[in-house]
């Protein structure tokens, strides 16, 4: 079995480095409240009383610190941080979801999904520019009409 690092510490990193707009750390309190996971649960989980909660909890913190799932499968403060220090992930659980799954699929199978993406991109590209050029029908240069 690999050796992580303890979830407890992994759950203090995310208390001590993700904060408020005005840098103040959150309570268990408000995470709770956001999460809906119990502030019992939380407080067993950071204080390593619970070193292995459901799933759905730890999809829950992710979710609200914006981390990705294998944040919790890191072995480091120094892995901690610099998945932290990553941009941001987008706020979308949906694209969470996405790239859990697809990390644990082989190197070609990802590169499958990459290609897909693309696709989908290029596709999405054409229709903004064809409703970009359809809006500008009958519109001079400046946009007005003629």
């Amino acid at each position: 079995m690999d050796d992580y690092l303890p979830l407890s510490e992994q759950v203090k990193i995310l208390f001590s480095s993700v904060r408020h707009e005005d840098g103040s750390a959150f309570t268990l309190q408000e995470v709770s409240t956001a999460t809906g996971v119990s502030l019992g649960t939380i407080a067993q989980i950071r204080s390593g009383q619970n070193p292995n909660p459901q799933l759905n909890t730890l999809r829950a913190l992710c979710q609200f610190f914006h981390v990705p799932l294998r944040y919790f499968e890191t072995k480091s403060t120094d892995e901690c941080y610099a998945l932290l220090a990553q941009p941001s992930l987008p706020k979308e659980p949906a694209l969470n979801e996405i790239a859990f799954r697809a990390s644990g699929l082989p190197p070609e199978a990802q590169q499958d999904i990459l290609s897909l993406i693309k696709v989908f991109q290029e596709e999405d590209k054409q229709r903004r520019q064809n409703a970009k050029s359809s809006d500008n029908v009958g519109k001079d240069v400046n946009g007005n009409d003629v």
